[in-house]
C-alpha cells in the first residue's frame, strides 16, 4: 500500500508528509550517486562533502523540491479520485531517473 493510497484512509497523511518523505529519498538517492561518480573506490568525509555542495549548488534541489511540490500538490487534488497505482513511488522512481541519469556531466 503506497503513500497515496494510505491518504484515503488515514487522515494523518498530509501534503507535507509526503512531500518531505520524497524529497529526502530523491535528494539521498541523487548525493548518493553523485559520491560514487565521484569515488567509487574510496568514499571519504571530503568525497562526501563535495557531492552534497556540488547538489546544493547545481540548482538540481530547488528543481527537484519544485517538482515535487507541483506534483503533491495536483496529486492531493484528485486523490479521492486516483486509481490503486502508487503515483508517489512512480513520481520519486521518474525523479531519480530524471536527476540520476547523466545529470553530473563527470
Amino acid at each position: 500500500m503506497g503513500i497515496v493510497n494510505l491518504a484515503h484512509t488515514l487522515s494523518y497523511v498530509s501534503q507535507e508528509n509526503v512531500q518531505c518523505v520524497m524529497g529526502y529519498i530523491v535528494d539521498l538517492t541523487v548525493i548518493l550517486d553523485g559520491v560514487f561518480r565521484i569515488d567509487a573506490g574510496s568514499v571519504s568525509d571530503d568525497v562526501v562533502q563535495t557531492a552534497m555542495d556540488m547538489h546544493a549548488s547545481s540548482g538540481r534541489r530547488d528543481r527537484i523540491h519544485g517538482d515535487i511540490t507541483s506534483f503533491v500538490t495536483e496529486t492531493f487534488g484528485i486523490r479521492f479520485t486516483v486509481s490503486k497505482k502508487d503515483l508517489v513511488l512512480e513520481k520519486i522512481d521518474d525523479l531519480i531517473r530524471h536527476y540520476c541519469v547523466s545529470s553530473w556531466g563527470l
